[in-house]
């Protein structure tokens, strides 16, 4: 599945949301909420590599839920600005692909 095809979904989520949260999801918002998740995110990987006690009996399923969260706010702002981000992907991989090539490899 494209990530594009998840735009819908997560628009309804969104939609869901707004009848139990003060705020709707604008773009500052979003941005507070991936610097949350995010943060939340290094939280788990620094008690899977062992930089902190692990306090979760399923570590593993904590950062897939994790990154789920953070790839919903991303694909909603990637909506908010119109952007196709299976577009900007394969673009990015070009870039790279052209650097890595400039390095011989």
């Amino acid at each position: 599945m494209a990530v594009e095809e998840l735009k819908p979904k997560v628009r309804k989520f969104l939609e869901r949301f707004s009848s139990v949260e003060p705020k709707r999801w604008s773009i500052e918002g979003s941005i507070m909420e991936l610097a949350t998740e995010v943060g939340d995110l290094t939280e788990l990987v620094l008690r899977k590599e062992y930089y902190k006690k692990n306090i979760y009996d399923d570590l593993d399923y904590q950062i897939r839920d994790e990154l789920a969260d953070i790839l919903f706010i991303l694909i909603n702002i990637a909506d908010l600005y119109d952007i196709n981000i299976d577009s900007s992907f394969e673009e990015m991989l070009g870039s790279l692909d052209d650097k890595l090539k400039q390095h011989g490899v």
